[in-house]
């Protein structure tokens, strides 16, 4: 299963209304140093700070925002998840499990 994590170093902060994506110095040529987020991308990015599936985050998104169709969440994030991975901003973690029954192992 696959999960998205804000990448360390790249902070979500709030100037006024407007939400930004700050790169930290260490970051510099690796990602966009300020982006700015609206309100619904802010929200995405508090959620993938400690990790998330896109199944969960089609959860909250439909939670938060009173989404009945699974279709339209993964439609209000896939545009944001694209992005984020374009501009480097997010860690893709893979979970595999191994499964071992005698001599045959299964990845799965």
């Amino acid at each position: 299963m696959t999960s998205y994590k804000s990448r360390p170093g790249v902070v979500l902060t709030k100037l006024g209304e407007e939400y930004f994506l700050v790169a930290i110095k260490e970051l510099m040529g690796e990602c966009p140093y300020v982006t700015q987020l609206n309100e619904t991308s802010a929200f995405l990015w508090k959620q993938m700070e400690q990790g998330a599936t896109l199944e969960a985050l089609e959860a909250a998104i439909g939670e938060e925002y009173e989404i009945d169709d699974p279709a339209a969440a993964h439609a209000a994030i896939e545009g944001f998840m694209k992005q984020m991975e374009e501009y480097n901003y997010l860690e893709i973690l893979t979970s595999l499990k191994n499964t071992c029954h005698f001599n045959n192992c299964l990845l799965s």
